[in-house]
């Protein structure tokens, strides 16, 4: 009996180990990918991100809005991290994971087009 609750405890606590190590392992990128208070519109994200990955347009219906994607926000993200302004460049929201979680507060129909612009073509629109 002694045995098999040292075991059993064993096991939970190894396993407890790994669970916290996962998270603590989420929370680096999801650090580097929070943006600061700072951050209120399109220029003043470019200046903290420093190197964006891409810069997209998104037309809904008559509604444009402009994403810029840094890197991943989370360990195993399945998509590049997302920040999101309206059609005159002000911050809306980010997502940590676009492939998995989309931005709080931005519900886009299907139909919705997304077009990949350059980052200067974002300065110039978002304004």
């Amino acid at each position: 009996m002694k045995r098999a609750i040292k075991t059993a405890a064993w096991t939970v606590g190894i396993l407890l180990v790994l669970l916290i190590g996962c998270i603590g392992a989420d929370q680096i990128p999801m650090a580097k990918a929070r943006p600061p208070k700072t951050v209120t519109d399109v220029n003043s994200c470019l200046a903290w991100l420093n190197h964006p990955m891409g810069a997209y347009r998104i037309t809904d219906g008559d509604v444009v809005y402009y994403r810029i994607t840094g890197p991943a926000g989370r360990f195993l993200a399945s998509g590049p991290s997302a920040y999101t302004f309206d059609s005159r460049g002000k911050f809306i929201g980010w997502t940590a994971d676009s492939g998995d979680f989309p931005t709080p507060g931005l519900h886009l129909s299907e139909g919705a087009k997304r077009e990949k612009i350059s980052v200067e073509e974002m300065r110039r629109s978002a304004q």
